[in-house]
């Protein structure tokens, strides 16, 4: 089969005179490029620019950082350390929350998503703490939050951030 490809597109090449094909020793057809129709080649496309994605650690620093300015002291469980990843806490009230990164695959943003949101409620102890979302701000995570209901965030009283990537650093807002 794919010898046959091969000798079709041979001889493709050698009817627009970009190859001669020959008889070579012991029988076999030999193919060699003429010089007279060399393909000009168009070159590669330059290559995309590289998404930087958005990582879960950068994520906790910008909150720590906004949460910070907001006179709460923050608790960041880095990497992947299992336990509350970020723990915020002023006079006021404590406010937990579960973080994620980025990733290429839609698939696994829903599923980091719907993992973060099952985090969340096991870890909902605290029944005077407020509970809530770090996320890149994309649009897989903005529309998989449009689409959550709103009775759930109400009966959850969650609080979602999203942190985008600016030319300054990367910058945080609330949603509603």
């Amino acid at each position: 089969m794919i010898r046959q490809q091969i000798n079709q597109t041979c001889r493709r090449l050698e009817s627009q005179g970009i190859l001669r094909r020959q008889r070579g020793p012991g029988g076999k057809i030999v193919n060699r490029r003429t010089d007279d129709r060399v393909p000009k080649l168009k070159p590669p496309p330059p290559p995309a620019p590289a998404t930087e994605f958005i990582t879960e650690d950068e994520v906790k620093m910008a909150m720590k950082a906004h949460l910070e300015a907001r006179g709460y002291r923050v608790e960041v469980m880095w990497g992947r350390e299992r336990s509350i990843d970020i723990d915020a806490r002023r006079p006021d009230g404590r406010l937990i929350l579960e973080a994620k990164g980025e990733v290429a695959s839609q698939p696994q943003k829903t599923n980091y998503f719907l993992g973060a949101l099952g985090e969340l409620v096991q870890r909902m102890s605290d029944e005077r703490a407020t509970y809530g979302l770090a996320l890149p701000d994309n649009a897989t995570f903005r529309g998989l939050l449009d689409r959550l209901p709103r009775l759930a965030k109400e009966r959850l009283r969650l609080r979602i951030f999203l942190v985008a990537r600016t030319p300054g650093g990367l910058s945080v807002r609330e949603t509603e």
